[in-house]
């Protein structure tokens, strides 16, 4: 991973961590649970943001590479990576 994908990706990955913290405190402590569930969607919008950007340093790392490939084979796994991703991201 490179920078500044790789600084901004820990950054947010601790803040994350942060927030399971907050959010395992939050159960023991027996708060409100839409309080609770705010919070938990807090943390899916964190992590989504992470997943962006170990994407996109992917995308300029790995990606250049294979898709400026002469392997038409290297190009069409890249692809199918990428589209798995994706397809993952819309569940």
């Amino acid at each position: 991973m490179i920078d500044p994908f790789k600084e901004k990706t820990l950054a947010r990955l601790k803040k994350a961590k942060g927030q399971v913290e907050g959010i395992v405190k939050m159960v023991e402590e027996e708060k409100y649970c839409v309080d609770i569930i705010t919070q938990v969607l807090a943390l899916e919008g964190s992590l989504k943001a992470v997943s962006h950007l170990i994407l996109e340093s992917h995308m300029n790392t790995c990606g250049t590479k294979h898709l400026a490939s002469n392997d038409p084979q290297k190009k069409e796994k890249f692809i199918r990576e990428i589209l798995k991703i994706v397809e993952f991201t819309n569940r």
